[in-house]
């Protein structure tokens, strides 16, 4: 698209929506990291973090701070589409922009042919991560309905996050439908119908790489093998125990429907996951939470291709904290331990992943801080001898608005460096392959974190 082009499709938005921010009808708000780096060995800055642990089979970044590769940009766009008495109709759309430093070119930014596709490639991302409309007040104005929201569209569904490692360990997000907010009085209960499709993107991560091919849509949905997932996701919230306690219980069960004629043991994946969090406020002038979940079948990696065998039962413990230990001090700590059964056709994938990690930031002023993460990754598979073990530590000058650990927009200078031992290259190489067989790096750079 030329930029005349571009101008002609922007202006009628903002023609559209320049009354509408006026009248408070629509919300703009969102995320952005971008930045610039080095490994010290020549080339871009590299990501350290090791396979199988976090979120995601393969991706990253692990612990965080002066360890991201990428440009990415979240623009979310709030509507009040009606609104009348205690009735609303709201809309809700989240575009997503990545692009990674490998790919750092002017024509990569403009849209250009910068590798021989004239298409998005996987260096050159965007999304549609939301799109949803709920509507409130819709059952009247009394009863257990009174709050309730129905919606449906393409939505972060109550997931829930670890800042420092950028791990959403408990996401069920995706297309669906659902009901929420259900006031059975000491609890609200929520339900959700989930779709997840067959994956779409084949990659090369034994090599290293992270990113892989987009395959073409029929090549996918069209195949012998497309398998749907549907997930029904039963929450029940707000659960008050004493002064500054909640519990938050949750039930999922995964109900895989091949395509008509292809069922087999490998797409018939079902799963159950029963998860719990423990919330305690004002602990050292923060909080505490504690999550605990055991599933098995499809469950395992929640939404990441829910279609592949994984015949298993796991179980994930952990411990966050945010605390002000003391005057111009502020961090966040995990520890976690998570432990996968395998069974069947995955007998040898019995694992255990330990991971410990601390981000301690002192502000000098209001603006001025210092920050230092360290963060330890652990995974012991039973058919191997030796651990899996890849140490990370970062420091970082940040400037900011606030003498706030959550203060943002931030600009940070940072120096990181890994370690870790010969084992930790078995399924992808630390540090995306850059540093090949060695079992140590190290990155700089500068980047800008913010929301809105």
């Amino acid at each position: 698209m030329n930029r005349l082009s571009l101008l002609k499709a922007a202006l009628p938005m903002a023609l559209v929506c320049g009354p509408l921010l006026a009248q408070d009808v629509v919300e703009i708000h969102g995320y952005t990291r971008a930045g610039v780096g080095r490994s010290s060995n020549g080339g871009e800055q590299v990501s350290f973090f090791m396979a199988n642990t976090g979120g995601s089979p393969t991706g990253g970044p692990g612990y965080r701070l002066g360890n991201e590769t990428d440009n990415y940009l979240e623009l979310a766009v709030d509507v009040r589409a009606y609104e009348k008495g205690n009735t609303t109709f709201k809309l809700h759309f989240r575009p997503a922009f990545r692009e990674y430093y490998q790919v750092r070119d002017a024509s990569a930014d403009a849209g250009g042919d910068v590798d021989n596709s004239k298409s998005p490639s996987p260096n050159q991302q965007v999304w549609i991560r939301e799109a949803w409309g709920e509507a409130t007040g819709i059952f009247g104005t009394t009863g257990a309905f009174k709050d309730a929201s129905i919606w449906a569209g393409r939505r972060f569904y109550m997931r829930q996050d670890l800042h420092m490692r950028d791990q959403w360990y408990w996401n069920n997000s995706g297309d669906g439908v659902g009901i929420e907010n259900i006031d059975l009085g000491p609890v609200k209960m929520h339900y959700a119908y989930i779709q997840h499709d067959t994956g779409n993107v084949n990659s090369d991560w034994n090599n290293g790489a992270i990113r892989g091919v987009l395959a073409p849509y029929s090549q996918w949905v069209g195949g012998a093998g497309h398998t749907i997932i549907g997930s029904h996701d039963l929450r029940f919230s707000d659960i008050k125990l004493w002064e500054g306690g909640s519990l938050t219980l949750g039930v999922q069960f995964n109900d895989a429907h091949p395509k008509s004629g292809t069922e087999n043991d490998g797409n018939k994946n079902d799963g159950t996951q029963f998860n719990v969090i423990l919330n305690q406020a004002g602990v050292l002038g923060g909080d505490n939470r504690v999550y605990a979940t055991y599933g098995n079948g499809s469950t395992y990696w929640n939404w990441y291709n829910p279609d592949v065998k994984t015949e298993n039962k796991w179980w994930h413990v952990m411990d966050i904290f945010y605390i002000k230990p003391m005057a111009n001090l502020e961090m966040q700590g995990v520890v976690q331990y998570r432990k996968q059964n395998g069974e069947g056709t995955m007998k040898d994938s019995t694992n255990a992943w330990t991971s410990i990690g601390v981000r301690p930031v002192y502000f000098f002023t209001k603006h001025f801080s210092v920050a230092y993460e360290v963060g330890l990754d652990k995974l012991k598979f039973d058919n191997e001898t030796e651990a899996r073990k890849l140490m990370k530590n970062t420091i970082a000058l940040q400037w900011s608005p606030q003498a706030s650990f959550w203060s943002r927009p931030v600009i940070r200078l940072f120096a990181t460096r890994a370690d870790w031992n010969k084992n930790a290259n078995n399924w992808n190489k630390i540090g995306e392959g850059q540093f090949g067989n060695a079992m140590q790096g190290m990155t700089f750079g500068a980047q800008i974190e913010a929301w809105w």
